[in-house]
């Protein structure tokens, strides 16, 4: 790996991270937009402090840069509710412009130190330029928690740039089964099959997965609108994801203010795994664990595995809706060259999508980044899910095989998705 390869990386990352914060207006960078996360300000000086405490004081063990942001910024919050949340925020928060300065002052050390990191050929954090690969896909991730943020922003706050394209509507396609027979699913990755992992990547486990039945396509918005009113339209079942107009009007959030429910009604139904549940249940199925959801991406009739649900070709936009390529979600079904060898469409882009395997090590983890010992295993707690594939705002990078996510179960705002699964 060279440092002119991870120099790039960073700068693009660097220069999404400010396209993305530009958005706000600066008067609303101590909102709080969702009541269980820090106002957005604090992750203007989370990831240039990620960046110096994983590189220049893990890493290196070069000391701080500044004490005080250092530890200020250091981390964010996942508490079960808004009364954890308050518990553990603060009200005085450093001035925009001492913060900004920070994050400069930080990258201009982060690119003096690539050529540190590769000179230490013995430690795993730095071979292969792994502890600066983890600050480029912390960055890459926080991407799409502003974005999911800046979704429940007030409508109005943020301002839709002129050059980008109206969202696609319409209703999609509707879900057909597909079967898939029984056979073997790999999840996760051994420490030599890939350059870079998190540590919940590893290590590789082949696990026997029964046949079964899964819908090709995710529930749309749509079909969660049948769900929700066979109900009695109960609030419990109402999404987060969704608006409630005057006259009796349904909308959708976006990025920038809702849109009517008719223009996204073809889209993925944005809800929490609990409500998910709820769902496939009434459907008469469940939702499918993480292994089942890896057979009928990656897995073959004939036995064999694929690096992406459509093939071995790099993720490209005739696969899906992945990689900032559209900044809404898009009705269900635009991709027929997302399909896997089962004919099962999506299972990469538009909404990560909810499973119902907790969260939990695969056989042998270790915690490998001694620098970010918590990662994942603080997460090992049973009120996570994984999540599979990708949204819209996940960067292709994170499409690899072994890629793990998660949310907290009953957490509505990530950009999600579900299908229904049945036993065979």
């Amino acid at each position: 790996m060279t440092g002119g390869v991870l120099e790039e990386a960073l700068l693009a990352a660097w220069r999404r991270s400010d396209e993305l914060f530009a958005l706000v207006p600066e008067a609303a960078w101590l909102e709080r937009p969702i009541g269980q996360r820090h106002p957005i300000l604090f992750y203007v000086g989370h990831l240039p402090a990620f960046a110096w405490n994983q590189v220049g004081r893990g890493a290196l063990f070069a000391g701080h840069l500044d004490e005080r942001l250092d530890v200020l910024y250091a981390r964010g919050i996942d508490p079960e509710d808004d009364a954890g949340a308050e518990a553990q925020s603060i009200t005085a928060w450093p001035s925009i412009l001492e913060t900004i300065g920070y994050r400069d002052r930080v990258r201009a050390a982060i690119r003096a130190k690539i050529a540190d990191v590769l000179a230490r050929p013995g430690d795993p954090l730095c071979e292969n330029g792994r502890v600066l690969w983890l600050v480029v896909e912390h960055e890459l991730m926080h991407h799409e928690t502003l974005l999911y943020m800046l979704a429940e922003c007030a409508p109005g706050l943020i301002v839709r740039p002129e050059a980008l394209p109206p969202p696609e509507g319409g209703e999609g396609r509707e879900a057909e089964p597909r079967e898939i027979a029984a056979g073997k699913a790999v999840i996760g990755a051994s420490w030599q099959e890939i350059p870079f992992g998190w540590d919940n990547e590893f290590g590789r486990v082949v696990e026997d997965v029964a046949a079964f039945t899964i819908d090709s396509l995710p529930a749309r918005n749509l079909d969660w609108l049948s769900f929700f009113q066979h109900h009695g339209a109960r609030d419990a079942l109402f999404p987060r994801s969704w608006v409630r107009v005057p006259r009796g009007g349904l909308a959708v959030k976006t990025v920038f203010g809702p849109v009517p429910f008719e223009l996204a009604a073809g889209w993925p139904a944005q809800v929490s795994g609990e409500q998910a549940r709820a769902y496939c249940a009434w459907r008469g199925g469940r939702l499918p664990t993480e292994a089942e959801l890896r057979r009928a991406a990656f897995g073959t009739p004939e036995g064999g595995l694929r690096s992406y649900p459509w093939g071995e070709a790099p993720p490209g936009p005739e696969h899906g809706n992945f990689g900032f390529r559209h900044v809404h979600p898009t009705p269900v079904g635009a991709f027929p060259g997302s399909t896997s060898a089962w004919g099962v469409e999506e299972l990469v882009g538009n909404g990560w999508e909810w499973t119902g395997t907790a969260f939990s090590p695969l056989a042998g983890f270790t915690a490998w980044a001694r620098t970010y010992p918590g990662y994942s295993a603080d997460f090992f707690d049973g009120a996570h899910d994984v999540v599979f594939g990708a949204s819209w705002a996940t960067d292709e990078r994170l499409l690899r095989r072994s890629f793990r996510n998660w949310y907290r179960r009953n957490y509505p705002y990530p950009f999600t998705s579900f299908r229904v699964v049945r036993e065979a």
